[in-house]
């Protein structure tokens, strides 16, 4: 049964017009959306497409590989592309949010949809602004910016080491703003200590709200400094 229905899936997904990549086949969103059962918005505003189902709400960006499911943060192996009014996805993206589909109920008792629609209608308005500086002396960096006020943001760290690998997910730090909006965490990198690493940095908060990412490579923790004990001194000469 099981695999029926995933054989179905999949079937339903790639039967759907699909838009030509440079190296691969790309799915129309809203197709992608109808099909496993998701509510479809797209937000011109702000440039954004809300999937929801009872309990789930996606947000999709495109050219944002960074992706949101309800609170967490999710990276597609793609970013998803505009084009023709919608949004196109991998198949590998529209598989992974037909599996997050299934996860949802579609149908919910009386007594716990409205809470279920509360948690799932949470949203803000305004954008992150965000900056982000190497920590001095620790393998860290230092992330700040300011948001809606009380508003919750999560930092996400992804580490390009080479491009031969993907984006790396390192972690993820979340911070609630205080009543001015503002925000800050002193966050390790571990393990991205490779020097030269491409650290990007991705804050994101409720819908409505607008992310901001920032980007910067990875470092010595003390660039610049003078230790004598690294010193290389010449032998004297007997």
């Amino acid at each position: 049964m099981r695999t029926t229905l995933v054989l179905a899936t999949a079937i339903m997904l790639f039967s759907l017009p699909a838009l030509a990549a440079a190296d691969g086949t790309l799915l129309p969103l809203h197709g992608v959306a109808a099909r496993a059962g998701y509510a479809y918005q797209w937000q011109p505003d702000h440039a954004y497409v809300v999937l929801s189902r009872p309990g789930i709400v996606v947000v999709l960006r495109p050219g944002e590989s960074v992706y949101q499911v309800n609170n967490q943060t999710a990276v597609a192996d793609e970013s998803p592309s505009y084009s023709r009014g919608d949004l196109y996805v991998t198949p590998a993206l529209a598989s992974r949010l037909a599996a997050l589909a299934g996860r949802s109920p579609s149908m919910v008792r009386t007594a716990s949809r409205a809470t279920v629609v509360a948690q799932s209608d949470i949203s803000a308005h305004g954008a992150i602004s965000l900056e982000v500086q190497p920590f001095q002396g620790a393998e860290a960096i230092y992330a700040g910016g300011s948001a809606p006020p009380n508003a919750p943001v999560t930092i996400t760290l992804l580490a390009t080491v080479s491009t031969d690998v993907p984006t790396i997910v390192v972690s993820r730090q979340d911070v609630i703003t205080d009543v001015n909006g503002r925000f800050g965490a002193l966050i390790p990198i571990a393990s991205a200590y490779e020097r030269g690493t491409i650290l990007k940095i991705v804050a994101t908060s409720l819908p409505g709200v607008v992310p901001a990412s920032a980007q910067l490579v990875i470092n010595a923790p003390n660039p610049g400094v003078k230790v004598p004990l690294e010193q290389t001194t010449p032998h004297p000469a007997r």
